[in-house]
């Protein structure tokens, strides 16, 4: 969100080792509240990065992944509005080139529940997790502030972070943190996204195997794994957002699939309420229902997703269902009109096999269905679909093509359905095979309003936050505020040679 209590909640120290370093944009947030961040890592910097956010008790909140631009990570995260007062984690993993999730370390944040508080402490002299240390030096580096305009100089190319914030509601010093429990730095790492996922059978059996397919719908591809002992490690391409993918095995066992993310030892220790704090929260709550007046928050997030591409399949037979006389089930559909699916009804119960044109017989067994994008071999459940409700079928018959496209799994030819309005009632036991997973944090960018002419108030303490790299030289213009006072504007930006900079400036600011 954007009001900032302290300007920089994590800095990375000026030399990079095997730990981590965070940037937040204030040392602690309320419950409901945007954390922005910058994270720098240890050379070489992995392409991807998987962020764990753990509650007090060790527990996993959520996890997202990031991606390197210039050995940085620029992230944001909205604490959820019912957390309530204590210590919070962001846990760093990449994975290796041996296909090992390498630890790069914790580090924890204090984040205040969304109520009234009075204050038990006085001012700390360390915050969050590890003394305070001095913050580096300036080393060429120059912010100047003329015309409601922000110039910096001498970014060497490197990554940046930028904070503006407003003194007079955040009053408090930038404090610097490495993770802790950071590992050595790896010298290689795989340019992926991953997931350490426990793979057991439907009676509870862990899974061993070479060679264990996982369909990516999104794509319409197939991938592998190796699990051994029920262990794996699952490896997508990059994605934003959310999605599912499925589990198979070989042998026709039934998986139960889980995401396998590791917990952290409960932390005891609680964060402070020192008077400046129980200021802010109070603040924080009071611009809260300014902003529900206005029926919008503090920090409006429009996150930009990539979007991914299917791979183009060419059938060797498609349909067009809806152009066809409505049959009361897919059944008779096939029996009629789609022949190449042969059919045999015994009671309620049904077998079918597609047929392998190239070599003019049938496949030996049953085929795989894909239908929306989910894999099953239940032939009663496709032959009771309702044809009303299926707008595309398609055969894969071609044994050199099933061979590319659907590797391992579509031995015996592969039907594809689409249904109008998604699958219902879908097979549990192939339903219990997918796995949703989350991919890259989708990138967002600080919502900085005007007041100026603006509909709604602009009261957050947080005036600007900025990322970026490559660049010599940076102009930004500085949003007006309905808050004025003094502002302080810090400038951190990591160097070519991995050094961190740092240079601060203190501006006044007249309300608009």
């Amino acid at each position: 969100m954007r009001y900032l209590v302290l300007l920089l909640g994590l800095l990375l120290t000026t030399t990079l080792s095997g730990q981590m370093t965070v940037h937040f944009d204030r040392p602690f947030h309320v419950a409901g509240e945007v954390a922005w961040f910058s994270v720098y890592a240890p050379r070489p910097a992995p392409p991807k990065v998987r962020v764990v956010v753990y509650d007090p008790a060790g527990q996993v909140l959520d996890y997202f992944f990031l991606e390197a631009e210039a050995g940085a990570y620029a992230g944001h995260y909205r604490w959820p509005f019912a957390l309530g007062t204590g210590y919070y984690r962001l846990g760093f993993a990449a994975l290796d080139a041996a296909g090992s999730v390498t630890d790069l370390g914790t580090v924890r944040h204090a984040v205040y529940a969304d109520k009234r508080t009075e204050a038990n402490a006085p001012a700390p002299n360390q915050t969050g997790n590890g003394t305070r240390a001095k913050r580096p030096a300036a080393g060429g580096l120059t912010a100047t502030v003329a015309n409601n305009e922000l110039r910096v100089e001498g970014l060497d190319y490197s990554a940046y972070a930028v904070s503006v914030v407003n003194l007079d509601v955040v009053a408090a010093d930038p404090v610097f943190r490495p993770t802790e429990g950071a590992t050595t730095a790896t010298a290689a790492y795989v340019d992926t996204l991953f997931y350490p996922t426990s793979v057991q059978t439907a009676a509870g059996e862990a899974v061993t195997t070479s060679l264990l397919p996982v369909f990516d719908p999104a794509r319409y591809a197939f991938g592998f794994a190796r699990s051994q002992e029920g262990a794996a490690v699952l490896q997508l391409a990059p994605f934003t957002g959310t999605k599912r993918v499925q589990v198979r095995d070989l042998g026709g066992q039934r998986l139960t699939p889980t995401l396998a993310l590791p917990t952290l030892p409960a932390l005891r220790a609680t964060p402070p309420v020192t008077p400046a704090v129980a200021r802010y929260v109070d603040l924080a709550r009071r611009r809260r229902k300014i902003y529900q007046l206005f029926a919008t928050v503090e920090t409006e997030l429009e996150p930009r997703g990539r979007a991914e591409e299917r791979q183009t399949l060419v059938p060797n037979r498609s349909f067009d269902v809806p152009n066809y006389k409505a049959f009361p089930t897919m059944y008779e559909f096939f029996r009629e009109v789609a022949g190449e699916l042969r059919v045999r009804r015994k009671k309620d119960s049904y077998s079918a096999r597609l047929y392998n044109a190239p070599n003019q017989r049938f496949f030996g067994e049953n085929p795989l269905y894909i239908i929306d994008g989910m894999l099953t071999r239940d032939d009663d459940y496709v032959m009771n679909l309702n044809p009303a409700r299926v707008r595309y079928l398609a055969f894969y018959y071609v044994g050199s093509e099933l061979r590319r496209d659907f590797p391992a799994l579509g031995n015996n030819g592969v039907v594809q359905i689409e249904t109008v309005r998604g699958a219902e009632n879908f097979p549990a036991a192939d339903a219990a095979e997918q796995l949703p997973i989350n991919g890259l944090q989708a990138r967002a960018d600080f919502p900085a309003r005007n007041a100026a002419g603006a509909d709604v108030p602009v009261l957050s303490p947080l005036l600007l936050w900025d990322t970026g790299s490559g660049i010599r030289e940076l102009t930004l213009p500085l949003p007006a505020s309905d808050d004025g006072g003094r502002y302080r504007v810090l400038v951190t930006a990591r160097a070519a040679d991995g050094t961190l900079r740092s240079v601060a400036t203190v501006y006044e600011q007249a309300m608009r």
